[in-house]
Parts: C-alpha cells; sequence; structure tokens
C-alpha cells in the first residue's frame, strides 16, 4: 500500500496541471523545459518529504534566469533533541538562483531566504540559554543570503553568508579565494582543501545583541579601561597562561582591541573583524589546529568599527572634483583611481559613464589596463565598445583580454567583429621585419589570430597565415584552416562578411609575395 501511494505521488508530481487561463492545452505547454524542471524538483520534494513534513505555496521555474522561487514554504523537520517535534521552520519566500545558461566559466550559486522563523525546539539544547537571554522564543530573519562564487579558469571563489536577525544583529561573513580546490591524491574519498586566501571579513551591526550582552558582561568589559580588560581575557584564553611572549601578529590584533572596543561600547553600532595581511596566504588547516597563534600569524586579524575598503574610498574631494568641471586638472593616476572605483562600484558608488569619461583617454594614449577594465564595465552595456577596448588591451598584452574576446565574439555578429577589428587595426601592415622570416610571419600570424602581443585582426592573420602557408610553414596551414572553421561555423552570414575581407587581404598577401620575392628570400 506505502509503494502504492508513492507511486501515485510521484506520477502526480510529474503531471502538469491544466492552465485555466487557456482554452487549449499545446503539446508546447507539456513539454516546455520550464514545465518540465518544475515537474522534476515536484519530485524532489517528495522524496524530501520523507525526511521532512513539508508544504508550499507556491514554485516557479524560470530556467532562462537559472532562478527557482518557492513562496509559503513551512517545514517540520525532526531532530533527536526534539521529543516533542515542536521546532517548525517557516520561510516567506525561497529564491535559487544558479549560474546563466549563457556562462560556462563560471558557477554562481545564491540562496536569498525572506521572512524565516524558527522556534526556538529547532536549535539544540546547549543554544536554548541563547534564546532566554535574549528574551526570545522564536529566531526571527527577515533576510538571509547565501552566495557562491567559483571562476573555472582560475579556480577563484567568493563565499558570502549574510543574516539579518531581527532584535538582534546583522551578520555579515565573507571569504575571497584566489584559488579553491581539493588535493585528493592521499585520500580521494576525504580529499584536504587547498586555499589561497586573499581576504575574509566578519562584520556585525547591533540591533540589540548589545543590550543583552552589557547587562550581564563583568563590569570591567564596559567600563573606563575596557579594551585592556577584554584583550587580557582573549589573549590570556587564546595562550591559557603560557609563560613565552604571545607572536607579533598576536600582540597587533590585542593592540586593535584596545583602541577599537572603547569606541564600540561608546556608540555600539557595529564591529568588524577582517584579515590584515597583503596579497595571498595559503591556508593550512592542520597547521592552524595544532598553533592557536598560527591563526594570528597567517591571517593577522585586526579588529575595527568598519572595513578596510570604508577607509580606502576614493576621498570625497577628489571625488567632486573628477565628476565636475575640474575633472580636466586631474593627474593621470587621479583619474585612474576614481575612474576604476566609479566603473566598478568599489570605493566609490557605481556610475559607469562618469568612469568611462574618465579612462578612456588613458586607455586612449596606451594603458592596456584600463583598456580592459573598460571592456569588462561595458561588455554588457556596449559590447561593440568593450570588444574595441578588449582588442587594445590585448594589443598590450594584457592578461584576460583574448578571453574578454572570445566572450564577446560569442555575442557579436561576426560582421560586426570584422568591422571592429578593421576599426583598430585595418591599416597597420605590421612591424619592418615582419616579412624577414618564416618564424617572424608564423608569429605575426599566431599573434593577430589570438589577440595577445597585437589586436585581434583575421584579415591580417590569414594574410600573414597566407605568406608563411605558401612557403610551406605547416603551422601557418593550420592557422589558416582555423580561420576557415571559424567562419564555417559562423553560417552563412559569416561566410558573406569574411568573403571579401578574405580577398583584400588575399590582395595584400600577393602583393607582399611578389614585391619582396619571397620565394627567393625563404630560399637563401
Amino acid at each position: 500500500m506505502r509503494r502504492l501511494l508513492a507511486a501515485t505521488a510521484a506520477v502526480s508530481a510529474l503531471i502538469p496541471a491544466a492552465s485555466h487561463a487557456q482554452d487549449k492545452v499545446t503539446l508546447w505547454d507539456v513539454l516546455s523545459l520550464d514545465r518540465i524542471a518544475q515537474s522534476v524538483l515536484h519530485s524532489g520534494i517528495q522524496m524530501l518529504r520523507t525526511q521532512m513534513d513539508l508544504q508550499y505555496g507556491d514554485l516557479a521555474v524560470d530556467l532562462r534566469r537559472s532562478r527557482v522561487t518557492m513562496t509559503d514554504v513551512t517545514a517540520w523537520p525532526f531532530f533527536d533533541w526534539d521529543e516533542y517535534g515542536e521546532c517548525e521552520i517557516s520561510i516567506g519566500a525561497l529564491t535559487l538562483v544558479g549560474t546563466p545558461i549563457d556562462i560556462s566559466d563560471r558557477f554562481n550559486g545564491t540562496a536569498r531566504i525572506s521572512g524565516l522563523t524558527a522556534t526556538k525546539a529547532c536549535f539544540p539544547t546547549e543554544a536554548h540559554m541563547g534564546f532566554e537571554m535574549a528574551g526570545l522564543d522564536t529566531l526571527t530573519i527577515p533576510r538571509m543570503t547565501i552566495d557562491m562564487n567559483y571562476g573555472m579558469p582560475s579556480s577563484d571563489a567568493l563565499v558570502r553568508v549574510f543574516a539579518d536577525v531581527d532584535g538582534v544583529a546583522t551578520f555579515d561573513l565573507s571569504g575571497d579565494f584566489s584559488y579553491f580546490w581539493f588535493d585528493g591524491r592521499e585520500d580521494m574519498e576525504e580529499p584536504t582543501p587547498v586555499m589561497f586566501l586573499s581576504n575574509a571579513t566578519l562584520a556585525v551591526e547591533n540591533k540589540g545583541l548589545w543590550e543583552t550582552l552589557s547587562s550581564v558582561l563583568p563590569p570591567p568589559l564596559t567600563g573606563e579601561n575596557s579594551g585592556e580588560a577584554l584583550r587580557d581575557m582573549i589573549v590570556g584564553g587564546l595562550t591559557g597562561g603560557a609563560p613565552e611572549a604571545p607572536s607579533a601578529e598576536m600582540t597587533a590584533f590585542a593592540d586593535s582591541i584596545v583602541e577599537v572596543w572603547p569606541q564600540f561600547v561608546a556608540n555600539p553600532q557595529r564591529l568588524v573583524l577582517e584579515t590584515g595581511f597583503d596579497g595571498d596566504v595559503y591556508v593550512d588547516i592542520e597547521a592552524l589546529d595544532d598553533d592557536p597563534d598560527e591563526i594570528f600569524v597567517l591571517l593577522q586579524p585586526q579588529l575595527a568599527l568598519a572595513p578596510a575598503r570604508v577607509s580606502s574610498a576614493v576621498p570625497v574631494e577628489l571625488l567632486s572634483r573628477a565628476t565636475g568641471d575640474d575633472a580636466a586638472d586631474l593627474t593621470d593616476a587621479e583619474k585612474a583611481t576614481v575612474g576604476e572605483a566609479l566603473v566598478t562600484g568599489v570605493g566609490a558608488p557605481r556610475n559607469v559613464t562618469a568612469g568611462v569619461d574618465l579612462l578612456e583617454p588613458l586607455a586612449e594614449a596606451g594603458d592596456a589596463g584600463v583598456a580592459l577594465l573598460l571592456a569588462q564595465a561595458l561588455e554588457v552595456r556596449d559590447p561593440d565598445a568593450a570588444y574595441e577596448w578588449a582588442l587594445r588591451a590585448g594589443a598590450g598584452g594584457e592578461p584576460g583580454a583574448t578571453a574578454m574576446l572570445d566572450k564577446l565574439e560569442n555575442t557579436l555578429d561576426f560582421a560586426t567583429v570584422l568591422s571592429l577589428q578593421e576599426d583598430v587595426s585595418g591599416a597597420e601592415s605590421g612591424p619592418a621585419d615582419a616579412t624577414g622570416s618564416l618564424a617572424a610571419l608564423r608569429e605575426q600570424a599566431a599573434m593577430r589570430l589570438s589577440g595577445s602581443g597585437a589586436a585581434r585582426s583575421y584579415g591580417l592573420a590569414s594574410m600573414y597565415a597566407m605568406l608563411a602557408s605558401a612557403a610551406g610553414d605547416p603551422e601557418a596551414a593550420d592557422m589558416l584552416a582555423e580561420i576557415d572553421e571559424l567562419v564555417r561555423l559562423g553560417g552563412g552570414s559569416a561566410m558573406t562578411a569574411w568573403s571579401e575581407t578574405e580577398a583584400r587581404y588575399s590582395d595584400r598577401a600577393m602583393q607582399l609575395w611578389v614585391d619582396q620575392d619571397l620565394p627567393s628570400q625563404f630560399a637563401q
């Protein structure tokens, strides 16, 4: 009987419900990807109900946006410590956002929760004292976000957790890793994390937590010398009263406590714990477990009232000059600083138009790094302009420019790509010694094809490859075949656009071949 009920429930989840707003349900309505995905999720929820009781109001799927939304969710999990089954978790809306379907080199996973409530019974008995101290029976979180952004090419990762706990505090924890993966050479079942950390921050903003704690804290921690008292308590607890002196990094952390804690006590709004090192550090989990002091040596934590990025924000005076009538009087370094802050939104409120105005003259003067920054800022706003700046960045050898070119070519039609390449490098004839040897021709063809070291130009790449291939170079012949395949995959419109460009550069190749008598030159 149980098997029959389970099978009936699974089948019912897979059967699409007819829409009352339509007179007739078409086959496309039944076979739409969103409807199929929704049915699969319904089946998964039925399986989840074998582990907890669960109800929800609605489930919406949008594969184009890689988005799933559930509303009015109520769950009754089965926890060992909840003897009387009093745990109840309610969520007003749960939104899961994945990687957009047109992005393949990054993984994005975000869970957004709004209107979450959980009764005290949902937490282990050890946590109940905290509820009693705060005078709470139910934990209420108006908003919570869990975000994971992972890059496939460089294995970089950004992890962030934000929670707004009603009547307690907001918590914002983030970790920025330049490399994050696992080493399974010794034990594939339990691989060791390999982490190179760039920055980690925990920010806590008071919304009632301090008022609760201050009433039960010992007077020395809230009095005149509260900084010294808290320092002695924390350092003493970490060192266990060991006679040896703490490390310089632990001492620096203790000094930040002495400076910051009294300021917080006087105005209890926000505390920030942040790493203080420059560059990247390898996080050795085993070493941190063996020696607590190693945490301070490695991470160099600092206590502050605001994140370091706030202190490094563009000064208001400089920002006002840069966005006003005095912008032309700024130095190139000042334009680059303010422009980057404006296009990225880090260090100043984002204003892409104002940032581009500041950065464009620098890129036009040959700053490849600024050119790539412009390409990234304009990628979705103005792909044509972004492609042109990426061409200039690649010509300057800026890392990442070729990847940007490839990404933009997936969105631009081939005729536009050729036209933009022509705008940047169509009149160029290459260095004077470009035809001096097969190696020189091959190098020019490779640079023009990749867009690294010289602006990408399929026309110039084919011209140099034609010359080298005519002289018997197989690598150049492969480059010509690569261009031909690129055009073929672009379809009829790409072939039409390429035919005129190829003919023109074929004529230029023939002229060089004859005028410089390259057969005789390469035969020597």
